[in-house]
């Protein structure tokens, strides 16, 4: 019962992305495709327990919160970086400034 609740859910997709006679042909509508597609989402497919859910969504979660502090970290670092660089530069053209100046 649950293939067969899978099979439909499939081709529910199928026919959303409108794709559904592209793919109907390729697709054999048995559990290995079915893995295949949950592999490549990152979702489980079947039923979970409640407890099997929340473990799933704090993963998730833990998984989110390294790529934002990851994100986050790489920004400060750029912002720094541009902080550096825009001081070197600024002090380079007030030293032409000074220079040229001081040359008339």
């Amino acid at each position: 019962m649950s293939s067969h609740l899978r099979t439909i859910a499939l081709k529910d997709l199928l026919l959303t992305t409108g794709e559904a006679s592209k793919r109907s042909q390729q697709l054999a509508y048995n559990n290995n495709d079915v893995s295949i597609v949950s592999h490549r989402e990152g979702t489980p497919m079947g039923e979970l327990t409640p407890h099997e859910e929340i473990l799933y969504l704090r993963r998730q979660l833990a998984k989110l919160n390294r790529r934002v502090l990851n994100i986050e970290i790489n920004n400060e670092q750029r912002l720094q970086r541009e902080k550096i660089v825009y001081c070197l530069g600024l002090a380079y053209f007030v030293l032409k400034a000074v220079f040229w100046l001081n040359r008339n």
